[in-house]
């Protein structure tokens, strides 16, 4: 009898709700799910307070290994970098006992995707560093206009995403890398430059009007009169 493969899903983002990462995590779970993978996911903003010994078996026990994060700053969050750290740390002292690897989705509040490049890079070297099969990233712009929704409920929008996360579905159960077709894919725009920004300045409107200073948004404190 084949033993049962396991996949982990490492969410990166500080929300515990509604966050694109954990929206596009948690579909490639499900297809591996479907897939005869036992499947299970973590918040790394909540492990880490709660039991690091907890992440430490979760990791060393999974075959495949997904990460799913925002960039910040051109970086991961820092719970995240902090979790890397410790699991580096941990697996520096146990031997090696089954073939595992690892993969990234990284997303951006900018509508392109090239700035996710150092966050994936990053996972890279923690995959090179740790001794996993580092077996590619997904690069996505415009993680916001997800919403924390159920990637399969966006409809048209997200087809080259669903397209793109199916390809990597069916790469990781052949234990293959991301092919280039759906990291291309996952890098298309979801919606043209112009909307997407007309409609992020109109998020922040909201959001400060929300917190009473929509009166400051073009203040200049440091010019002089």
């Amino acid at each position: 009898m084949l033993r049962e493969k396991k996949a982990l899903l490492l969410i990166g983002s500080p929300k515990l709700k509604k966050s694109a990462s954990e929206s596009l995590g948690s579909y490639l779970l499900e297809g591996l799910y479907e897939n005869g993978y036992k499947c299970n996911k973590l918040h790394i903003i909540s492990i880490l307070k709660n039991n690091v010994e907890e992440l430490f078996h979760n990791v060393n026990d999974a075959d495949i290994l997904i990460v799913s994060s925002p960039t910040y700053v051109d970086s991961l969050p820092s719970p995240l970098i902090k979790a890397f750290e410790l699991i580096g740390e941990n697996r520096k002292e146990r031997e090696s006992v089954k073939k595992q690897s690892m993969i990234s989705i990284i997303n951006s509040g900018f509508p392109e995707s090239f700035h996710n490049d150092t966050a994936l890079k990053i996972c890279k070297n923690f995959a090179d560093k740790t001794d996993f099969d580092w077996l590619g990233g997904l690069a996505m712009g415009g993680g916001p206009a997800i919403d924390g929704m159920p990637i399969k409920d966006l409809g048209g929008m997200t087809r080259n995403i669903v397209k793109a996360l199916d390809m990597t579905i069916e790469a990781i159960t052949n234990n293959k890398s991301i092919p280039l077709e759906a990291s291309d894919m996952m890098s298309s725009k979801l919606m043209p430059i112009w909307l997407y920004t007309l409609m992020a300045n109109r998020g922040w409107k909201t959001q400060a009007k929300k917190f009473n200073a929509h009166k400051s948004l073009y203040a200049k404190p440091y010019i002089k009169e």
